[in-house]
C-alpha cells in the first residue's frame, strides 16, 4: 500500500466525518468478546489503535503481548487500543487466546470505521491508527510503525493547528510568523486578498495559497471544537477563545459564544468525575 493511497483514504474518511456519517462499526454487545465494553463517547477525542488479528494467523497471535504492552504504556493518555478480531467467529477460542496472552484491552469482532476507509487492511495482522478527528493516519502491518503513528496521533491532541499548512513562504516570508492561532488575522487576510490580484504571478499565487491554507485550518479547528464539546469541554473552551480572537467576524463565533455557559458547566462536571475516578483507583 502506498502512502498516497492511505492519504486519499484518510481524506475520504475525513469528509464522511465532517458530514457526521462515519462512525465506529460493531461497537455493541453482540460483537464484544472481552475486556471493557466501549461506547462512541469513550473514543471521542482519542487516538485509537485498532489491531486486526486472527487466531489462524500465527504472527497476529504473537503480536498480542506486544499490543498489550503498548496499551499499558499509554492507557492513561487520550488513547485507546481495540482488538479487532477478523477471523471465524468462535468466542471460546478467541477468549482462550486473550486469556493466555493476558490481553486487557477491549476485543470486538469486525470492529472498524463505518463506512470502512477501504485501504486494504482486512488481512491480519494489521494496524489502523485513527486520529482524534476520526481520520485513519496509518494502515500497516508493522508494530513499530503503529506505535510511532499512535504516539504522533496522541501528540497532536490539543496542539494548535498550523495555519500555514505546507505553504513555502517566499514572497511573504515576514508574514509566516504572524499567522498564529489566537492572533486577529482580519487585516492580514485583507492584505492577502488584495495581493491575489497582483501583476506578479508568484505573488498572487502565494497569496492564494496562504489564504487557502488558513481557510483549511479554520475548518479543522471548527471540527475540533465540535468534537471537544463532547469529549473534553475544557479543551473546547480554550479553542473557542482562540478561534474568536483569530476570526472575530466568522459566522460561527456567535454560536460558539452561546455554548460557553453550558461548556463551562460540563467542564466542571467532567473535572469532578475525573477526580472521583482517580480516587477510586
Amino acid at each position: 500500500m502506498t502512502k498516497k493511497t492511505i492519504i486519499a483514504a484518510a481524506c475520504v474518511v475525513a469528509a464522511l466525518f465532517a458530514n457526521g456519517a462515519a462512525k465506529w462499526k460493531n461497537l455493541d454487545d453482540k460483537f464484544h468478546v472481552s475486556g471493557p465494553k466501549l461506547t462512541e463517547a469513550d473514543l471521542l477525542g482519542k487516538a485509537v489503535l485498532v489491531y486486526y488479528w486472527d487466531a489462524s494467523e500465527e504472527t497476529s497471535v504473537k503480536y498480542l503481548p506486544e499490543v498489550e504492552k503498548v496499551w499499558n504504556s499509554f492507557k492513561t493518555k487520550k488513547f485507546q487500543v481495540v482488538g479487532n478480531y477478523v477471523g471465524t467467529k468462535n468466542d471460546e477460542k478467541v477468549k482462550e487466546l486473550v486469556q493466555k496472552n493476558k490481553v486487557t484491552f477491549p476485543v470486538y469482532y469486525n470492529f472498524s470505521l463505518d463506512p470502512d476507509p477501504k485501504v486494504g487492511f482486512q488481512k491480519a495482522p494489521f494496524f489502523n491508527v485513527v486520529s482524534h478527528r476520526g481520520v485513519s493516519v496509518l494502515g500497516k502491518a508493522g508494530v513499530k510503525e503503529a506505535i510511532e503513528a499512535a504516539v504522533d496521533a496522541m501528540s497532536a491532541i490539543g496542539m494548535p493547528v498550523s495555519l500555514c499548512g505546507d505553504v513555502e513562504f517566499k514572497k511573504f516570508k515576514g508574514m509566516a510568523g504572524q499567522l498564529k492561532l489566537g492572533k486577529n488575522l482580519t487585516n492580514i487576510l485583507k492584505t492577502l486578498e488584495k495581493k491575489k490580484a497582483d501583476k506578479d504571478p508568484n505573488v498572487s499565487s502565494e497569496a492564494s495559497e496562504i489564504i487557502s491554507a488558513v481557510e483549511s485550518a479554520k475548518d479543522d479547528i471548527k471540527a475540533d471544537i465540535e468534537l471537544y464539546c463532547e469529549a473534553d469541554p475544557a479543551e473546547a473552551i480554550k479553542l473557542i477563545q482562540l478561534f474568536t480572537k483569530t476570526w472575530p467576524k466568522d459566522d460561527a463565533c456567535q454560536g460558539f459564544k452561546e455554548k460557553m455557559p453550558e461548556l463551562k458547566e460540563k467542564a466542571k462536571e467532567k473535572a469532578k468525575a475525573d477526580k472521583e475516578k482517580a480516587k477510586a483507583k
